[in-house]
């Protein structure tokens, strides 16, 4: 994205690695496997209306571990660990107001490409269907647990995992290992 008066490419975040992240315009070279965990595992989901703490980290392991459970191939199993990656860089927006604002729409997609580019993956438009189902399967049964009065939740018994509990583990660390594992067992590479 070209410098702009409304976005000067100056205009940098600092990530808990000490990198000078620049949202509007990304570098593949600035992402970081730290910044990424460290971000998600204290991000909530849901805006924060949730009826205790889940976090968006925790969302993507589950994530993962349902495309392990469903047969997905390690490399997809990456690519949903890390399908809101981006969110670590420049926060989540909910749905429908996410929805209405085009422009960080765009943002959100340099910064996703960014990460993608930075681990040398490039989902296919199956990857991120497959991934997506995934998310929105784990999404309906994560808001019947944590928003128990949201009209879209609908508690999973299908969905083995018990989202009070994985909030008591170290989410960052088990991100990473997560993530450690699955690169290389695939073709992927982990930035620095």
């Amino acid at each position: 994205m070209p410098e702009s008066k409304q976005h000067p490419t100056e205009s940098a975040m600092t990530t808990v690695s000490g990198v000078q992240f620049t949202p509007f315009d990304p570098s593949p070279s600035d992402v970081r496997l730290r910044d990424i965990a460290h971000g998600l595992a204290n991000l909530c989901r849901a805006s924060g209306q949730t009826q205790f703490f889940y976090s968006v980290g925790l969302h993507s392991i589950y994530v993962s571990q349902d495309l392990a459970a469903r047969g997905h191939s390690r490399r997809r199993q990456l690519i949903g660990l890390l399908h809101d990656a981006q969110e670590a860089y420049i926060t989540d927006l909910i749905s429908p107001v996410k929805s209405h604002l085009e422009e960080y729409q765009h943002l959100e997609s340099g910064v996703e490409d960014a990460v993608w580019a930075a681990f040398d993956l490039e989902p296919t438009e199956d990857d991120l269907a497959v991934v997506k189902e995934s998310d929105r399967r784990l999404c309906r049964h994560e808001l019947g647990v944590v928003l128990p009065g949201a009209p879209e939740g609908q508690p999973n018994t299908e969905v083995a995992y018990d989202l009070w509990a994985g909030q008591h583990r170290d989410v960052a660390s088990w991100f990473t290992s997560r993530a450690e594992q699955l690169v290389a067992a695939t073709d992927a590479t982990l930035p620095q």
